[in-house]
């Protein structure tokens, strides 16, 4: 299923990322659909999949590319199976702006009129608004402004591409890249975070459209403490389901 924007004719699809996990699963609907919204779900990327279990590569590496993985198969079906114009992809644990698809038109304007490949609609940043000369303001629509971003701004938690730019990432995300990122010395780790938020023309929006929940799956507290300061820093029960 693809949404319409009413104001543009454009069309976008929304995805998931999600392993296995049926309670996140049912959350992520349920607030998609109180938006009026629908997501799909791509199957999971075990760390067995084929793309995957040739290369020697620590345990670490082998999620690291399953996960970036998971994100390109829902590339891969937006590009193959639908015929929408854009593409939106979260993580399982972000809590989705209550205007979302009120928003879309305006978002997708602002895309178009900086001739973006790709806009990150949520990221770690543990203030409320971005600025300053590492997030150069590139425009602005009613009610949010578009900013270019640093490549030491993480989160690949709520990001949306176009049809262009997807037949991009998925000529160029392929496991003899992965490899090649593994053993070089100058390429990039291939995760998401290295890979999909830093290719491209791209840019961030302010005010975000989505919240990560706050609680990671990890033992490294430094992690754990920074991404429930980037929740508490834009998350709000009257904005947000």
């Amino acid at each position: 299923m693809t949404h319409q924007d009413q104001d543009t004719n454009n069309t976008y699809a929304i995805y998931v990322v999600n392993y296995n996990d049926d309670e996140r699963k049912t959350r992520m609907s349920q607030r998609f659909a109180k938006n009026g919204l629908y997501a799909h779900y791509v199957p999971g990327v075990s760390i067995t999949d084929p793309r995957i279990s040739p290369y020697e590569i620590t345990d670490f590496q082998k999620r690291s590319w399953a996960i970036l993985f998971q994100h390109l198969d829902s590339c891969r079906h937006f590009y193959e199976n639908t015929s929408a114009d854009y593409a939106i992809v979260c993580e399982d644990d972000i809590y989705i702006s209550k205007k979302l698809k009120e928003r879309m038109p305006e978002i997708i304007a602002g895309f178009q009129q900086n001739n973006l490949d790709f806009l990150q609609l949520s990221y770690l940043w543990p203030y409320p608004c971005v600025g300053g000369p590492h997030f150069p303001e590139i425009g602005r629509t009613e009610n949010h402004i578009f900013h270019r971003y640093p490549n030491d701004l993480w989160g690949a938690h709520m990001y949306m591409f176009s049809r262009s730019h997807a037949q991009a990432m998925l000529a160029k995300f392929t496991p003899e890249y992965a490899f090649n990122c593994t053993n070089s010395t100058t390429e990039s780790p291939f995760c998401s975070d290295w890979q999909i938020t830093k290719f491209g023309n791209r840019a961030l929006i302010s005010p975000v459209l989505g919240v990560e929940e706050g609680e990671v799956k990890t033992d490294h507290q430094g992690q754990i403490n920074y991404h429930r300061m980037c929740s508490a820093a834009h998350y709000s029960p009257e904005l947000f389901y």
